[in-house]
């Protein structure tokens, strides 16, 4: 081995020591710990022992280069040190003082990025305290508007519902929150309705409404209106994005109650809810997540349900329909199924034409009746698709009812009957029948209304 690779080897060992006395020394824990790893930043000596630990690491990584560069030389043989002329000499010592200038780079590399992850935890800890703070200014806000949502006068009520709303526009995270509350103010219903009393009222469904009636707005949030008392309720147009809406036994009153063009995007539930308004509009809604009418009554004298989108089951299950007109045309029924079961119709007009707007096909998209009884009413199942609609009555009784029917001749039978019986002259034009399977399901014979 050569003089010179000898004292080299010897100056990596020498070096390599020193920085393990010299950490040793300074930070005694960190001997169990890579030297990749960064120091402690509140360490005394923390920036020393980085330096050291780069410098140690750039002297093994030379060392093992320049190993391996002589070993694929194939370890040749260089002169001794005194045959060096001044020239020879010259580049030695450039090539020295290159190696040093390498060894400064790494150490002022180290030491800029050691300033660089201070700046970066220094900021971490910034963004940090801000959110502290602000979640603390939130939460003030919150407790101020509740405490003025409890205030006795409904001027100091009125102005926590703005407040309120206005948090909810600014803190996302718990905007359900928010919402929450503002429900549940209404579901405290007051023995007494005063005139600020309903201001205020009405200011959180206008609120409400505001915020709903875009794309952008509240997104996603829940609305729970169990047990509330709409006049006049107007949520036409609105769009609830959350996972539920509930109005179980709410009850709607006054001349008009309407729901049209409004978008369900999650459940709609309306479990005990009364619907008692003179006129009902629910025209061209959109269920995406589905609805449950279960219990409730549909009064006044005209409920309007006509081009719905129904993209998920819509049931209406043991409910009352004590209303003369009753429009659900236009239905548009996507791989889902608008279900009646267990439901009586009577003196009713009942408009059920689809007018071509009918999606999928069979058992995937269908209007289904079970268990529902039709006593002097007027069924109006005109068509203008020529495509199959999917329309089944199950232990139904039609009592003296008129079924219209379009007069054209249909492209195939498309009405199901199971356990079907007519009364009182009730007719159904077999050629849009679908065959039963066994005479034992097949519609019973019409027989005449009994005498008065």
């Amino acid at each position: 081995m050569s003089d010179w690779l000898r004292w080299l080897l010897i100056a990596i060992v020498v070096l390599a020591a020193v920085g393990l006395v010299v950490g040793r020394r300074v930070s005694p824990d960190r001997l169990r710990v890579s030297w990749l790893r960064m120091p402690d930043l509140a360490g005394r000596g923390s920036i020393l022992v980085s330096v050291l630990a780069w410098l140690v690491v750039a002297i093994v990584v030379a060392g093992g280069t320049t190993g391996g560069l002589l070993w694929f030389l194939g370890w040749p043989k260089l002169p001794a040190a005194g045959v060096f002329g001044v020239d020879q000499l010259l580049d030695l010592l450039k090539i020295a003082l290159s190696v040093v200038a390498g060894f400064g780079g790494v150490v002022l590399l180290a030491v800029n990025y050691r300033k660089q992850r201070v700046t970066e935890k220094e900021h971490d800890l910034a963004v940090d305290k801000a959110d502290r703070e602000t979640v603390q200014s939130f939460n003030e806000r919150l407790g101020t508007a509740a405490e003025q949502l409890a205030h006795e006068s409904p001027a100091v009520r009125l102005t926590g519902v703005y407040a309120l709303a206005g948090l909810a526009d600014d803190w996302v995270d718990k905007r359900q929150v928010c919402v929450d509350v503002l429900c549940g103010y209404l579901r405290l219903q007051p023995e007494v309705m005063t005139p600020g009393e309903t201001e205020v009222r009405q200011a959180i469904l206008r609120m409400i409404r505001d915020r709903l009636a875009g794309f952008e707005w509240w997104l996603p949030v829940d609305f729970d209106f169990t047990g509330i008392v709409f006049e006049n309720a107007d949520f036409s147009g609105l769009r609830f994005p959350g996972r539920v809406v509930v109005f179980d036994r709410a009850t709607f009153t006054g001349e008009l109650t309407s729901f049209d063009h409004t978008r369900f995007e999650g459940l709609l539930s309306c479990h005990g809810a009364q619907f008692s308004a003179v006129r009902t509009s629910i025209t061209y809604a959109w269920f995406n997540g589905g609805a449950e009418f279960v219990g409730a009554e549909f009064g006044g004298q005209q409920l309007i349900c006509s081009g719905w989108d129904a993209r998920a089951p819509v049931d209406f299950y043991r409910c009352r329909f004590p209303v003369g007109s009753l429009d659900f045309s236009a239905l548009s029924i996507e791989h889902a199924v608008v279900r009646f079961e267990q439901a009586e119709f009577s003196d009713a007009a009942l408009d059920f034409g689809l007018l071509g707007n009918w999606s999928g096909s069979g058992a995937f998209a269908r209007l289904s009746f079970e268990d529902v009884r039709f006593i002097r009413c007027r069924l109006d199942l005109q068509f203008l698709s020529e495509s199959e609609r999917a329309i089944w009555l199950t232990d139904c009784l039609l009592d003296t009812t008129a079924v219209v029917i379009d007069d054209r001749e249909a492209s195939m039978p498309w009405l199901n009957l199971r356990n079907v019986e007519l009364r009182g002259g009730t007719e159904i034009p077999e050629e849009i029948i679908r065959r039963p399977r066994s005479l034992s399901s097949a519609p019973r014979p019409s027989t005449p209304a009994p005498e008065a």
